[in-house]
């Protein structure tokens, strides 16, 4: 394993790459300091350094002319990671022995390839796996299941995760996740011919588990000014940027799910044992049909199943005309506690009915992922 010393005296930029580079593989050895970089650069031995220029006392072009200056690492790749974006800036870094400069705020993917270059393992990334949820209608679980498939996936990879909460009448993504409304999607479809990965860097927010986040608009208004043909293109950025995307759709009656059949690698429909929710994923299904817009990728997942619902997933299956892909068992007041305290139960019970489920599932798409990559290869 590659070992990063990044020194930063800014806790939470120093938080962030970390995050990022041990997200990709890589061993990080922190530093708030020049002082201290020199020190654990000595003692560490890393294979990498990544030098913040701006520090107190000892900043990070003194800290590269006394490391040059040592036998050890004369040849040690150092990579400077500033706010100081001016041209002289630029070519002092390079002057006093550092081999790349990236200017704050760098893009994850930037900063995970440049480092990969001057290291000798960066390879070119592929286009990310897109898996798209959307409920037979609203209140049937269905950002349940997204927050928690996207969780399971992120502790699954090794890549970038993004949850999308693409819902078009206000999403609820930031409330499963006790996050806070500081950025959504509304800045990007306000600058859809403009979108580079310094504008999502700006939007997308990052949980405690290193998963990202993309939420919905605050506002229904705001809302539902995203077109669908805008979340496509949003959806097919973050394909560049990524290696996974959630997509947390709104309910089948909504413009944006049938575009999305066309983007989305998987695409899972939820239906709970409700007669009026499983009658409306079967009319979704027949206009989708009708229009040839149903390819072999779209799954059914039974949501909140429980043998008093009247039925069983056999009947259910017939009644809809298709297989039952996964069925998630009803957990009832426990999953509202979970909610209730922005604590999904991924992360809180990993015993429960739910969590086991969906971690299943989760294994089960990165195997068929890269079951998918490898034959691309051949």
């Amino acid at each position: 394993m590659k070992r990063i010393l990044v020194v930063d005296d800014e806790p939470d930029a120093l938080k962030m790459v970390s995050l990022t580079l041990t997200a990709e593989g890589y061993q990080v050895i922190a530093a708030s300091s020049g002082e201290e970089a020199l020190r654990l650069a000595a003692s560490e031995r890393p294979d990498l350094i990544l030098l913040d220029a701006m520090m107190p006392n000892m900043d990070g072009f003194e800290v590269a002319r006394r490391l040059r200056r040592t036998p050890d690492f004369a040849q040690v790749p150092i990579l400077f990671l500033s706010a100081r974006g001016q041209v002289a800036d630029k070519v002092e870094g390079l002057t006093v022995g550092g081999n790349d400069y990236l200017t704050k705020p760098a893009a994850p993917q930037e900063l995970v390839a440049r480092v990969g270059v001057l290291l000798g393992t960066f390879t070119e990334r592929k286009m990310a796996h897109v898996i798209a949820l959307f409920g037979s209608k609203a209140g049937i679980g269905t950002s349940t299941i997204s927050v928690n498939l996207a969780l399971a996936l992120q502790s699954r990879s090794s890549d970038m995760v993004v949850l999308v909460d693409g819902h078009d009448e206000g999403g609820d993504i930031g409330v499963f996740l006790n996050m806070p409304h500081t950025h959504h999607a509304g800045e990007l479809a306000a600058r859809i011919d403009q979108l580079d990965q310094d504008v999502f860097q700006n939007a997308l927010l990052q949980h405690k588990s290193g998963l990202r986040v993309l939420l919905a608009p605050p506002e229904t208004s705001l809302a539902s000014s995203i077109s669908p043909s805008a979340w496509e293109h949003i959806v097919e950025e973050l394909r560049r940027i990524s290696g996974v995307v959630v997509f947390d759709g709104p309910p089948l009656h909504s413009a944006t799910w049938a575009p999305m059949l066309g983007l989305a690698d998987e695409v899972f429909l939820i239906t709970t044992p409700e007669i009026t929710a499983m009658r409306r994923l079967t009319t979704a299904q027949e206009l989708a049909r009708s229009r040839a817009r149903i390819p072999d990728n779209v799954r059914v997942i039974l949501n909140r199943y429980n043998e008093g619902s009247g039925f069983s997933v056999a009947a259910i299956s017939r009644a809809l005309g298709v297989s039952i892909h996964v069925t998630i068992e009803d957990v009832g007041p426990i999953n509202t506690f979970a909610v209730n305290h922005g604590q999904p139960l991924f992360l809180s019970d990993k015993r429960n009915p739910l969590t086991r489920t969906i971690s299943n599932l989760a294994r089960e798409i990165v195997q068929r992922n890269s079951r998918a990559g490898s034959e691309g290869k051949k």
